[in-house]
């Protein structure tokens, strides 16, 4: 099928632990290649602390609130990417429509799904947000598709477009295969990855939302706690939300900087007025005080001097 793209995952070395870094992913995509074979279910935890941050006055509340709503707006943003190991998206696109005619969502020949609602939400959150159909495919080994410890390329991929041309009748899917190998376990997961997306997926699933995809999947698989299928559907659910987002530039960034600085200005302005209100309240009160503690018969004395009209009375 001339219409469909197709390329591969394959791990550098079966054993490596650490992620793929940004420049790697992107040289080995630029180059033509792929990658093959996803990492290994290992004993490695990513954690982190929790911190917790305190004030006493309203200045440190308010300076609490600016660092909040910076990092906030930030974030949300997509300035920086929520993972390390992910690229960061730069392209803007635009979700498919009306070109998947929707199928099934996995095929499982192995038996390694257990929970398929768990697999099938990251999924359908891919098609909803990019309009480009997952589809799941587990291969169980066969010697055909292996030349000993190493994946038969030609016969993997033709086996990929043989199962597109059969079960979908447009180029709105992304084929996503594991290649199950000798003596593989669901726990090591030592077979080969490899992808295969029609024409109009294409224009979604370009070099950087695979190199995307890929990060994400990196970081799933070395989160221990997570099972196959959650690993899977996290991976694809992060990656559309990735690769959809608007990408931002250094003129987002200032507009940025701006809406903060005037928000910071606003709540400096409230304070004071605030603050000043507050301050002749309470001259108000003390002077309404003084008065009030004042006796009777002083009102009067200090202003008006009567001794002259009593002497012209007694006259």
């Amino acid at each position: 099928m001339e219409d469909i793209h197709q390329e591969d995952f394959q791990e550098e070395d079966v054993h490596q632990e650490e992620a793929l870094d940004h420049q790697e992913i992107q040289d080995i995509v630029q180059d033509g290649g792929g990658f093959y074979g996803g990492p290994h279910y290992h004993s490695h935890y990513y954690g982190g602390g929790s911190h917790y941050y305190g004030s006493g006055s309203f200045g440190s509340i308010v300076g609490a609130i600016i660092v909040i709503i910076l990092v906030v707006i930030i974030f949300s943003s997509g300035i920086f990417s929520n993972s390390s190991n992910v690229p960061k998206n730069n392209t803007e696109r635009t979700a498919l429509s009306g070109v998947v005619s929707k199928t099934d969502w996995y095929e499982d020949n192995i038996g390694w799904v257990s929970s398929k609602n768990t697999l099938i939400s990251g999924l359908e959150d891919f098609y909803k947000k990019t309009g480009v159909q997952p589809y799941v495919l587990f291969v169980p080994y066969s010697e055909q598709y292996w030349n000993g410890n190493n994946i038969n390329v030609t016969k993997a991929d033709e086996y990929l477009e043989k199962v597109y041309k059969e079960k979908f009748k447009d180029e709105g899917h992304f084929i996503f295969a594991y290649f199950q190998c000798r003596n593989d376990s669901k726990s090591e997961m030592d077979g080969e990855f490899r992808y295969l997306s029609g024409y109009s997926a294409d224009t979604i699933m370009d070099n950087e939302a695979i190199s995307i995809l890929w990060g994400y999947f990196q970081k799933n698989y070395y989160n221990t706690s997570l099972s196959l299928e959650k690993m899977i559907s996290n991976t694809f659910s992060e990656t559309a939300k990735s690769i959809m987002s608007k990408p931002t530039n250094g003129w987002d960034f200032l507009v940025i900087l701006i809406v903060v600085i005037v928000i910071v200005i606003v709540i400096i302005f409230i304070y004071k007025m605030i603050k000043n209100k507050h301050k002749r309240e309470k001259e108000k009160q003390e002077y309404t005080e003084k008065i009030l503690e004042k006796p009777l018969e002083t009102f009067g004395k200090e202003t008006i001097d009567t001794s002259e009209l009593e002497k012209k009375y007694e006259e």
